[in-house]
Formats: structure tokens, sequence, C-alpha cells
């Protein structure tokens, strides 16, 4: 029996999103190679495709150790890339922002930042890789998108849809309140305990 990991709902609450929002997040320890590779893929490749449709699309890129090339692109373009490195209280960036890309390619382990996105009611867009060992529901709970013109316009939909981000960020949020949260895994990690106890496990 796998036991997966948990958030704890209760803490995590929905922030007040601000569904005109063209801003578009992503997170992670950008030291780590696959969060910073997924990153610079988006920047790259999606995220040009994303702006020639909605030409007022921003990206906030937050994280501990960015990149130059992140460094890089956010002084070259200050009104339209923000690189804000570490910061302790994410609540006010995703009240300013209309969504979450995970635009993993490589790596393992489950995204931890997946189910948080999915805990504060943010929509969430990611990639096979990013969803791997979350068992959440393609296009009901999050997007999932691998090619760059599908991402991005999994990323444009949303943008231009304040009632889809809501429906997509509801229900992530009730998929993480039902699987993952950590009252649900303490639930199943007893019965675990329980069939080892009984030698059945």
């Amino acid at each position: 029996t796998v036991v997966p990991i948990a958030v704890n709902t209760a803490k995590l609450l929905p922030v007040a999103r601000a569904p005109q929002s063209k801003n578009i997040l992503t997170l992670g320890t950008l030291h780590y190679p696959p969060n910073a590779d997924g990153i610079r893929w988006f920047l790259n490749e999606v995220f040009p495709l994303v702006r020639a449709k909605v030409p007022n699309a921003t990206l906030t890129i937050i994280g501990k150790n960015p990149p130059q090339d992140f460094l890089l692109a956010a002084s070259q373009h200050p009104d339209v890339v923000h690189v804000t490195g570490y910061v302790p209280e994410l609540d006010e960036y995703m009240q300013k922002a209309a969504l979450v890309v995970v635009p993993v390619r490589a790596g393992g382990g489950m995204r931890v930042r997946i189910l948080e996105a999915f805990s504060r009611a943010m929509p969430v867009v990611t990639t096979t890789v990013g969803l791997e060992g979350i068992n959440a529901v393609p296009d009901r709970d999050v997007f999932v998108k691998d090619t760059e013109n599908e991402f991005a316009n999994a990323v444009i939909k949303l943008l231009m849809d304040s009632q889809l981000q809501q429906q997509l960020a509801q229900s992530g949020r009730k998929f993480v309140e039902n699987h993952y949260d950590w009252q649900v895994i303490l639930g199943k990690m007893n019965d675990v305990y329980v069939q080892i106890h009984q030698g059945n496990a």
C-alpha cells in the first residue's frame, strides 16, 4: 500500500483571486534542474504563444535561486516577466494571478505545489509528467497539456474565461479535499496499520 503525500486544506484556504487578471504564476525550487527546465520551456516556447493571443499576459516566477536567463528575461521585459526569488508567503501573489502553471517535463516525485494550488482554489495547467502520482481528472480538476500549442491554448482559454477559471478552481479544491487532505490520508494510514496488525497487508 502506498500512502500519498497530503496537504492541510483547513490551513491552505482558497485565495480571493482576481478573475480579470492576466497574470500567470509559476513556482518551484529553481536550482532543481527539472523545475528550471520546465519553466524555461514555458518562458521561451509557450509564453510567446500566449502573448500573441493575450498581449497583456504577464508571468510571475517564484522560487529561490533563479537562473541567470530568468533574471535576464525579467530585466529585458520588466512589465511582462517578474522574478521574485524566494517569498515566504504566496497569498498576495496568488491573489493577483489568474492561474498557476506547473510545466514540468522531467523528474520524479509528486508535485506538492499542484496539491497546494488546488487547495488554494487556483486553476492549474500542467503536463502529464507534472501530474504523475496525482489522480486528478484532466479537464475537470486540471488541464494537462504536453505540447507548446496545447499548453498555450489551455492557458489562453483560462485567461479569457473567468467562469472556466472558477469551475477548474472549485473542482481542484473539491478533489484535494476528498483525496489528499491530511485527515483523509490519516484515515488511509490507519487502515494500513490495522491490516498490518491483522497480518493481511
